[in-house]
């Protein structure tokens, strides 16, 4: 009889999870009324990868992550070739985006199921020139505008990426599309004289009060924060002793999960610490003792503050305060503008506003961590 293995339980190799398929499903209540499912899933290239679905209820959040992990699975069985549809391959590039924070992933869904299955997604991926694909995107423009056409752009670039490293096409046709211009300018800046006068009607406008609205737009105002990110500040990012405000998460809400608070910003240049202007430390310092919740701004409720709904209330106030014009990015090109006239640098404002950085000599050489004094200083005669 052969020995048997005298190894310790503990020293055995765990066995690989197999490919196309996930490990031990964990899921957790990470806040009162809010659950994650969590585990990891290998992809066909071998690498493990972490998954995780959010819901009100641990069965709900398990049974999101088991959908997910379905059409993962799915999915990876779809063979890219010529004859593949749209349809087929957008799946399959949903598929493996799933890993992405929940608002992208959403957004990429959104793309797909809105204009790129009910259009092209018949098309097979031998038929998706870029004479064709341009004239898609053209449709695209002229019918829901460049944010929506870019979004395409985006999206069937990732798409045709992968139908070239499968070998069905020589090259991704998507890059030979030519660029997409801008129809509008966006949101326009306050004139410097207005703000003033502005803020005064949000202070002494009662139905702002009431929503709790009043103070987020003075913040927006004073600072140029997107209203994401004043949405999901909360008062561990908040140092009322120093004088300044650390911007690292945002609010965002996502197709069957709600409002949920990411630990990111927008994007890497929005993780930034600023000083804020003198009167709006003190009207932080007011709030902070009144605060019942971690967050800042939250709902009367004392709920995350849905940014959606926060520009659908400003939207309603501003036609009655006399600013129909001014939306909650105005406030955001209004202390540029601000700044610019104040003399601050490009390097000045892009870190104080979280923008992507001026240059890559400046990205690599240059620290952008804090917006100091000098910007809340050219401010505060607008806000105080």
């Amino acid at each position: 009889m052969a020995p048997q293995s005298t190894m310790p339980v503990s020293l055995m190799a765990r066995p690989r999870t197999p490919i196309s398929s996930h490990g031990s499903i964990a899921v957790q209540e990470v806040e009162p009324g809010k659950w994650r499912a969590r585990t990891r899933y290998r992809h066909e290239n071998g690498k493990l990868r972490q998954v995780e679905r959010f819901a009100p209820s641990r069965a709900k959040a398990k049974a999101a992550l088991q959908t997910a992990l379905t059409t993962m699975s799915a999915s990876a069985g779809v063979e890219v070739k010529r004859e593949t549809n749209l349809a087929a391959l957008a799946d399959k590039f949903l598929a493996s985006k799933v890993d992405r924070a929940p608002r992208t992933y959403d957004t990429y869904r959104q793309t797909i199921e809105h204009h790129i299955r009910p259009k092209i997604g018949n098309l097979a991926v031998s038929e998706a020139t870029t004479e064709r694909l341009g004239r898609f995107i053209q449709t695209v423009v002229t019918d829901h505008g460049p944010g929506a056409a870019k979004a395409c752009r985006s999206v069937l670039s990732g798409m045709m990426g992968m139908a070239a490293r499968s070998d069905a096409i020589r090259v991704n046709p998507v890059r030979e599309i030519s660029n997409i211009e801008a129809r509008a300018e966006g949101a326009i800046p306050i004139p410097l004289a207005d703000l003033p006068g502005l803020l005064v009607s949000v202070r002494e406008d009662a139905r702002l009060r009431e929503l709790d609205v009043a103070d987020l737009i003075e913040f927006l105002a004073g600072t140029g924060c997107r209203v994401s990110e004043a949405c999901g500040l909360a008062w561990e990012d908040v140092d009322l002793a120093e004088g300044s405000v650390t911007i690292k998460a945002n609010a965002v809400r996502a197709r069957g999960l709600g409002v949920l608070r990411q630990d990111h910003t927008k994007t890497k240049a929005g993780i930034r610490t600023i000083t804020p202007p003198a009167t709006l430390v003190s009207l932080l310092t007011d709030r902070r003792v009144n605060a019942t919740t971690e967050l800042v701004f939250p709902t009367i409720l004392g709920n995350l503050r849905d940014p959606r709904n926060t520009s659908r209330d400003w939207s309603e106030a501003r036609t009655r305060l006399g600013f129909p014009g001014v939306t909650t990015h105005s406030f955001r090109k209004t202390v540029a503008t601000a700044l610019d006239r104040a003399g601050l640098s490009a390097r000045e404002i892009a870190d104080y506003l979280g923008h992507e950085n001026p240059s890559l000599t400046q990205d690599v050489y240059m620290a952008r961590n804090t917006g100091g004094a000098k910007a809340a200083k050219a401010l505060e005669p607008l806000v105080g």
